[in-house]
């Protein structure tokens, strides 16, 4: 997602399809409060405007009441504290929609990463929208009716991959199946074996869509962890076994490698 909007101090700029139409927002903080602004060449409707608020509040995981991660942290895992105390008050940033963190998980498969972002910019100046604000253009990856239209041919012409446009096309045919609501809430491993079904998204892939897509940190898996051993040790000196997090953590064990993730970067050391 990097370069897709613009952060800026308290403030981010991105631009979202909605039914076809392509609108920026921009969330800033003001006195203790994170205030949105809609932007977009066409009038926006009531129902679309609640969507896109909707759309927004889940992007960044604002709902998400992390207090009760932290007090868990604070209790039950001292070691681990500390790590929560330089990240405070992060929430999760998502993919902006479904269909976009899917079609990256397909697009991301033994592929440089140089080559699937290219990918991902030929897909979304295609298919996509984009709108100018404050002399900055700001593309919308394409909403499900736009790449719905998208032909075999036009999509091997586009992502210059076989394999992909293929797995690409799979994905489109079978839209109307995945129903985000129901990944969304479902028992986790019935939604893990629902995006499956898919062709091209396997185990690693599933759980990749269902954490940084749709939010679902109740299970702590392999992928949040693997690349993250050398952290893990620095923490508690030694390996530390998923079973252990996810009984102390419980539905907060997705935050809990999420808060590791963030005591890797700059801004948070």
């Amino acid at each position: 997602m990097s370069g897709q909007q613009e952060v800026e101090e308290g403030s981010v700029t991105k631009a979202v399809m909605v039914d076809g139409q392509t609108v920026a927002f921009r969330v800033r903080e003001r006195g203790g409060e994170l205030l949105y602004e809609l932007f977009s060449e066409d009038r926006l409707e009531g129902e679309v405007e609640g969507a896109l608020a909707e759309r927004v509040s889940f992007f960044l995981s604002l709902k998400d009441d992390v207090e009760a991660f932290y007090s868990i942290a604070r209790e039950k895992d001292p070691r681990y504290y500390p790590v929560v105390e330089r990240a405070w008050g992060l929430h999760q940033v998502k993919f902006a929609s479904l269909l976009e963190i899917v079609c990256w998980a397909l697009i991301n498969q033994r592929i440089q990463r140089a080559v699937a972002l290219r990918v991902k910019r030929s897909l979304t100046e295609r298919y996509g929208g984009k709108i100018e604000l404050d002399g900055k253009v700001y593309w919308a990856f394409p909403d499900a009716a736009r790449l719905r239209a998208a032909t075999g041919r036009e999509l091997l012409e586009t992502t210059r991959n076989q394999r992909i446009a293929q797995r690409l096309g799979s994905l489109v045919s079978s839209l109307g199946e995945l129903d985000e609501s129901f990944l969304r809430t479902a028992p986790y491993e019935k939604a893990r074996e629902r995006l499956e079904r898919v062709k091209g998204v396997g185990e690693w892939s599933s759980q990749f869509i269902l954490f940084r897509g749709l939010g679902r940190m109740e299970r702590l898996q392999p992928i949040n962890v693997r690349p993250l051993g050398e952290v893990i040790r620095g923490v508690y000196g030694r390996d530390k076994p998923l079973d252990e997090v996810n009984e102390t953590y419980g539905s907060w064990a997705g935050y809990w490698s999420l808060y590791l993730w963030a005591s890797t970067m700059a801004g948070f050391k």
